[in-house]
């Protein structure tokens, strides 16, 4: 019987030079690495890019590295190291691990440059950068021809480390405004010498990078650079200029062009936040493969096998790139090849793997809808209980549903009740406003697992004490969310007055009103742009000087941009004193300034609380019992997906 091949595009061998690779799915390089203090190689590094490459990639490339040694001027803390020989040992172990599974492995080498805050903070030219939530970084200052020099000389020295440690390529990061990236911009790069001016001065460094490598570490060693196609800034990077820049590469001697777009102050849309559609970057692809005869890398935003067979299809690219889809699931591609698409997990763009405000990193490195991230050792596999138990979890969302995932894995006779009439719990609200519904992803993804795994499932039952004492389980597992937290203002309850949550569920229909949010917060912010798309004039009230501070910030600017675009109004700094019949009155808690802002309707976004009932009746009753996820404490789906995890794995 002939054997199908679901994605013949996807999985045909491409070659990057001489180097052959199995298909056409490349990891992107991302930029934490789980590195050690000095950006040794860990195990923890070695196990995650291991697990990637056994989950069936081609090719590797492993983010932004060090060339620069310590005690130099430019030696960053953040990233990996193969500024040294002492180095190499790391190196090459993760190499062995990822070429026994089949796949290549590259490097890709770069700087912040201006985008950092570590001093001395460099760029082309002395012009101020930002984050995308407005945070300014230290302003640069222009790298001297000398240092330019030193930099192509170090990068030099670096690949051939990277060819000693047994890697198949080097990639050079010239993306993103970074420092390379800075050079090739318009709009960053101000210098009048041989570095500045017209776009082939511009391009000079990096070319001169390009053709360092191949001179020190020979002209068969394939090289990749990394360019943003567009900065989507105003006088930077564009396709007016970006695909002649990608053929002066070529002619320098790069072996692919890896097609990204974006920098730190349009972050947005360079990571491709939630609300994104999938392939919106497809014209510029288009445009860098139009320009070079040597292949090209498809990189940001993909995240369905069919969406990325037809970029090759069409001859849009002749890589895909994906990044964060395999932190979200390692065996994407794997999965993808056998057909079975509604086993991958797949990324739903949330950011909370990345920054904080103020484009710090957050930490612990984790993924929403991966607990294995960064645990890939210990919980990759997930080994068989050494006695099976009847498991009873309470609650459909996604703690719940994770727990009953992982329990059932491991051999357990799990039965799963929610009250409601369908499973996922607030991923179903929170899939409601504008640009969320890849969140129902994780929901999709569970509920098929579950059913694989003929998980009991009881829809529409309201657990009580007396059917726990009926059901008689051996482990008992409480996930029963939160519920909208409903603070004792005067006034709260009069009519006109409803919660977000109810807005979100479709329980109020409004239309053509003048509406006022107390909350800004996430949830509130999200309700306005929901609201605000049904013609209603929307006002946001809240407490902190900012709002939807709680969120990501890549995420949080999409959402505030579309909120100027709605025109809606964000207040900040104001407490609420009381609702009225003819509005909200507040006070400025910087002025002490009092007013009353009018309004229809008036939607509580205060925040949560444990949904716990049931959990407080079983103590009195002295029943044992996990509680996980909201109903422990209100958080995000990163913490319920990790406690489910956890629990499924301690039972």
């Amino acid at each position: 019987m002939e054997k199908v091949v679901y994605f013949p595009k996807l999985f045909e061998v491409g070659c990057i030079g001489k180097l052959r690779i199995r298909n056409r799915i490349v990891m992107t390089p991302m930029a934490r690495q789980f590195q050690g203090l000095n950006g040794e190689v860990t195990q923890r590094t070695i196990d995650y890019f291991g697990e990637r490459a056994k989950g069936g990639v081609g090719l590797i490339i492993v983010g932004s590295s060090r060339v620069f040694p310590p005690g130099h001027q430019f030696f960053t803390t953040a990233s990996l190291n193969l500024s040294d020989d002492r180095y190499l040992p790391g190196h090459a172990e993760l190499v062995r691990l990822v070429h026994a599974y089949g796949a290549k492995v590259g490097i890709q080498f770069g700087h912040v440059g201006g985008q950092g805050f570590r001093q001395p903070v460099v760029a082309a030219s002395d012009v101020q950068q930002y984050f995308c939530d407005g945070t300014p970084y230290p302003k640069p200052r222009p790298l001297t021809r000398g240092e330019i020099y030193d930099v192509i000389e170090l990068f030099g020295k670096g690949a051939l480390r990277a060819r000693m440690a047994g890697y198949d390529l080097v990639e050079i990061h010239a993306a993103h405004d970074y420092l390379l990236g800075s050079f090739l911009s318009p709009r960053l790069n101000r210098r009048t010498d041989e570095f500045g001016g017209n776009l082939e001065n511009r391009a000079r460094f990096v070319v001169e990078i390009v053709k360092e490598i191949k001179r020190v570490a020979g002209s068969d060693f394939p090289v990749s650079v990394r360019i943003s196609a567009d900065d989507y800034l105003e006088g930077s990077i564009t396709t007016a200029e970006s695909p002649r820049m990608a053929r002066i590469l070529e002619e320098a001697g790069a072996d692919v062009i890896h097609v990204s777009a974006g920098c730190h102050e349009t972050q947005h849309l360079s990571n491709d936040i939630t609300r994104m559609e999938e392939g919106f970057k497809r014209p510029l692809w288009e445009a860098i493969k139009k320009a070079v005869n040597i292949p090209t890398i498809a990189a940001g935003g993909n995240r369905n096998p069919d969406k990325c067979e037809a970029i090759l299809a069409d001859g849009v690219a002749d890589f895909i790139g994906l990044g964060r889809p395999l932190i979200a699931d390692p065996e994407w591609p794997r999965k993808a090849m056998e057909g079975r698409v509604d086993d991958i997990r797949r990324c739903i763009s949330c950011g909370k793997c990345l920054y904080k405000l103020g484009g710090t990193f957050i930490y612990p490195q984790s993924c929403s809808v991966n607990a294995a991230y960064g645990r890939e050792k210990e919980w990759s596999e997930v080994s068989p209980a050494p006695v099976t138990k009847k498991v009873m979890i309470v609650g459909g969302g996604a703690a719940g549903m994770e727990a009953a995932r992982i329990a059932s894995l491991r051999g357990h006779d799990v039965s799963l009740y929610e009250a409601g009439n369908e499973l996922g719990g607030q991923l179903l609200l929170a899939s409601t406003p504008p640009g969320k519904q890849k969140l129902l992803w994780v929901r999709d993804y569970l509920v098929t697992q579950l059913t694989k795994q003929k998980v009991k499932i009881r829809l529409g039952v309201k657990v009580t004490p007396e059917l726990i004492e009926r059901e008689q389980p051996d482990v008992l597992v409480i996930a029963t969310g939160a519920r909208p937290w409903v603070p004792d203002i005067p006034g709260i309850k009069t009519e006109g007055v409803i919660s977000a949550w109810d807005v979100l569920k479709g329980k109020a229909e409004i239309n053509h009103k003048r509406v006022v949010i107390l909350g800004g917060g996430m949830v509130g912010c999200e309700t306005a742009e929901f609201l605000a798309q049904k013609d209603n004039e929307v006002t946001v009230v809240e407490m902190l000087p900012q709002v939807a501070s709680d969120m990501e910030p890549t995420n949080r600017r999409g959402l505030l941009d579309s909120l100027n675009n709605l025109k809606v109004s964000l207040l900040t700094n104001l407490r609420v004193e009381e609702i009225t019949p003819a509005g909200v009155r507040v006070i400025n808690t910087e002025s002490g300034q009092e007013q009353t802002i009018k309004a229809d309707i008036i939607v509580l976004a205060l925040g949560s609380q444990p949904n716990d009932d049931l959990a407080e009746e079983l103590r009195r009753k002295r029943v044992d019992f996990y509680l996980i996820g909201d109903c422990r404490e209100p958080r995000d789906i990163k913490e319920a997906i990790y406690e489910g995890s956890l629990i499924g794995r301690q039972i």
